[in-house]
């Protein structure tokens, strides 16, 4: 047998900065996908975006539920890996990867009974229906491939996630086309199940190609990756015990979002478009949140795993300093060229003009709440890092619903609630939080070693 040799993570910038761009670039492609799905969609009808908008947060209480729990094996194989216990990192890959499984007796009753389990307009009722059902159906696929993901993230090989990721985008992007728009007399036009189609083909492709790669033989003899496929109670525990505070954290947080989206979808189409768009505009640019989020926190494992607190330090000094510029490089086109962005971004921009008024104000909320956002993940990663997942999920949800769910309700019973209202209630929120985890990371209660 080869010898087994350690990548060894560092907090030298261009160990961080060879982990930190394949997950950013990795994270840029998956909001793409997900703005040019609702985008396509607006091409097909506005009805079309709206109703993928509100059936797809429906979708994603439950979806990334199950990611928050699969994600946990992250954080054990970051510290395995730092630790030097080379032939431990694929046990927890393999007890979320059969979580997963599992949760298909509980997706597919949901799914079949999409009919009566949803909260969709009536303007949008048919089309909601038609993209919420397949991807319930099929609502393991993500979580699957966030667990086997977690084998290469963990180690600090995110370059093998991005390119699977990357891949995924493009084909995603094509099949959207043909199965959204139809393509002639061959493929008809299918509206949002024809983008819920794509989602699933894309899905199911990704997970072929990491499989392949986590098989390798190169794998199989170096981290015994097909040795331990066997079922480990205790470990399937410990990550259910990290991952349940991260999925309830995702649970709450979709089922507040939906609400919100809800409550606004029923004030008017043309209030839920205002919001849809920003939504899609704010989601797509948090890829930096999200990337530096996943960075951080595998590379802090790692490093609690070799015990060493100066170098997490200096980690998290300079992802604060890369959050920013990062943040002030993509809100530079929504703050300069608000017109520009608003024409190409909406495929019916004449239908929409009365409102462009509206939406440019809009984008510089977004711009802020983004901004803010990213900064806070960067934090929740080093905590996430240490296994002290419940106070984020806790406050994160508390002051939200305290802060934005409440206010919402509020301005929608006198009449005043707006689209843009709420991204104004959210840049509140995210001061708060932003406050609150930054006392706790300075506490150093997260910092423990819990492999």
């Amino acid at each position: 047998m080869p010898k087994k040799e350690r990548r060894v993570i560092d907090s030298s910038y261009r160990s961080i900065l060879s982990i930190t761009i394949p997950m950013l670039l990795t994270m840029l492609s998956t909001n793409l996908m997900f703005m040019v799905d609702r985008f396509m969609l607006a091409g097909y009808s506005i009805s079309a975006m709206n109703a993928s908008a509100i059936s797809g947060n429906f979708v994603y209480i439950f979806t990334y539920m199950l990611i928050g729990i699969a994600s946990s094996a992250e954080i054990y194989v970051g510290q395995y890996n730092g630790a030097g216990q080379y032939d431990r990192l694929a046990v927890p890959v393999w007890q979320m990867f059969y979580m997963s499984l599992l949760s298909v007796f509980f997706l597919i009753p949901l799914g079949y009974f999409s009919d009566y389990v949803h909260t969709l307009p009536s303007y949008c009722l048919e089309e909601g229906i038609a993209y919420q059902r397949p991807l319930l159906y099929f609502g393991f696929l993500p979580s699957t491939i966030a667990a086997i993901s977690a084998f290469f993230i963990g180690q600090g090989r995110s370059k093998i996630v991005t390119a699977v990721v990357l891949f995924g985008t493009l084909l995603n992007i094509l099949l959207d086309y043909l199965l959204i728009y139809g393509c002639g007399h061959i493929i008809p036009r299918m509206g949002c199940f024809g983008a819920a189609f794509a989602t699933i083909i894309t899905e199911l492709v990704q997970i072929v190609i990491l499989l392949t790669v986590f098989f390798s033989k190169n794998n199989r003899i170096t981290y015994d990756t097909w040795e331990n496929r066997k079922f480990n109670g205790e470990i399937f525990s410990k990550c259910l015990k990290v991952g349940a505070p991260i999925s309830a954290g995702h649970v709450v947080a979709f089922i507040s979002w939906h609400i919100v989206q809800v409550v606004v979808s029923h004030v008017s189409a043309e209030q839920a478009t205002i919001y849809n768009i920003g939504l899609n505009i704010y989601v797509f640019f948090l890829f930096v949140g999200e990337g530096l989020n996943r960075s951080i926190a595998a590379i802090t494992a790692n490093m609690i795993g070799q015990k060493d607190l100066k170098s997490i330090m200096e980690t998290y000094k300079f992802f604060i300093f890369i959050s920013l510029v990062m943040s002030g490089i993509v809100s530079i086109p929504l703050i300069v060229f608000p017109d520009m962005i608003l024409n190409h971004i909406t495929l019916w921009k004449n239908e929409l003009a009365y409102l462009y008024d509206e939406l440019k104000y809009m984008l510089y909320f977004v711009v802020g709440d983004s901004t803010l956002e990213t900064t806070m993940l960067v934090i929740w990663g080093v905590l996430t890092a240490g296994g002290d997942t419940k106070y984020p999920a806790i406050v994160s949800q508390l002051f939200y619903w305290t802060l934005v769910l409440v206010p919402t309700f509020i301005f929608n019973e006198l009449n005043k609630l707006t689209g843009v209202t709420i991204y104004e209630f959210t840049m509140v929120w995210l001061i708060i939080c932003l406050v609150l985890f930054r006392r706790r990371f300075l506490s150093l209660k997260w910092y423990n070693r819990i492999v």
